[in-house]
This record gives structure tokens, sequence and C-alpha cells, in this order.
């Protein structure tokens, strides 16, 4: 730690933080530190079962996270989970686009359906999130 460095100066406190694909891995660390500031969690995941464990995972370490069910790459999909997360916890202060895939395949043995599906998560997911959380941002004054 830095000399005169201290938790109570990175508070998260009272911020509500979307961390997409936060159901394990890298997505799960950053929301945890999240929420060890002290900010409400919400989350997505494609599939209910890593939901539904990531929840109680979440859970052990004392933290109350929400999570939902949303294909990232569904533009009307995450229009929809924006909305029930403002409806039911208020506008999003903090949004991480985290969800991402990788396809470990030689470039010479992978189809251009596999590389589209890694391009629409990795790239288009992140324009179609950000997209639906900002209005919120700009109509609260702020956001990131």
């Amino acid at each position: 730690m830095t000399e005169g460095f201290s938790m109570d100066s990175f508070s998260l406190k009272g911020k509500l933080a979307l961390v997409t694909g936060a159901s394990y891995g890298i997505g799960f660390a950053i929301a945890t530190a999240f929420a060890q500031a002290g900010a409400k969690i919400v989350f997505n995941d494609r599939d209910p079962a890593k939901i539904e464990k990531a929840e109680k995972d979440y859970a052990e370490l004392g933290i109350e996270a929400h999570g939902y069910q949303c294909d990232v790459t569904d533009e009307q999909a995450v229009q929809n989970m924006v909305k029930d997360i403002n409806d039911q916890y208020g506008v999003i202060d903090i949004l991480v686009n985290n969800a991402g895939i990788i396809k470990r395949i030689p470039m010479t043995e992978m189809s251009a359906a596999d590389f589209r599906q890694v391009v629409d998560i990795d790239l288009n997911a992140p324009f179609i999130v950000s997209k639906a959380v900002i209005p919120g941002m700009i109509a609260k004054g702020h956001g990131k």
C-alpha cells in the first residue's frame, strides 16, 4: 500500500455497478473489489445456473449481488435488463464491460462464424451495453 492511501479515498458507497460477465473470473474479481469499496453489484450471464452459483459465491463473501440472465449481444435483451436494473435498484453509476470470450483455435482452423462470435461479444456487446446504460448516466449527471 502507498503511504497515506486509505480505502476511504476509494469509496463507492451508494454507487450501483453493473459488471457484465461477472459470474466468475476477472469480472467476479472486479465486482468483489467494487463491493468491498461499498458498491451495490449487479451482473449478467447467459446461463441461469452460473448466475445462481455466482450469487451464492458472492454471498459466501458477504456480498449482496444480483444476477440477470442476458445475452449482451442482444440489444433488446440488454435494454430490458438495464430497465429492470433501473426499476429495481436505480440508475447504474458504474459500467464495466467485462463480458468476453476467446476461441483457442489457430486462425487457420477458425471458422468465420467462430470469429464473428468473438467480435460480437468482445466488440459489439460493449457498444450495446454502453448505449443502454449511458442515457441514465446523462440524466443523472454522472457515471463511469
